[in-house]
């Protein structure tokens, strides 16, 4: 019978799942850009719809946020420590 498993030090779903392998400038962009998509750019919206009267701006900065608040919740997980990924880097 044939050996279909790696082992610890061979290749498994926690050396490969947990990592997301994107660059450190690329954290650093979507840092930038879910704080600007997130927070700035919605307030400048309702403003401007409110000093306009406009009754679509606030729906277009509810979608600016939201796109915002999704790249907000991958930078936390992709930036995080997670335990898994400190014991698999230490091994490697």
């Amino acid at each position: 019978m044939q050996q279909k498993a790696q082992g610890a030090m061979g290749g498994s779903f926690n050396t490969r799942e947990f990592f997301h392998g994107k660059s450190l400038s690329t954290l650093s962009t979507v840092k930038w850009l879910f704080l600007l998509l997130a927070f700035v750019a919605p307030m400048v919206l309702i403003g401007l719809a409110y000093g306009l009267q406009s009754a679509t701006l606030p729906a277009v900065a509810f979608g600016v946020q939201y796109v915002g608040l999704l790249a907000e919740r991958w930078y936390f997980f992709a930036d995080s420590r997670h335990p898994q990924n400190l014991y698999y880097q230490s091994i490697a």
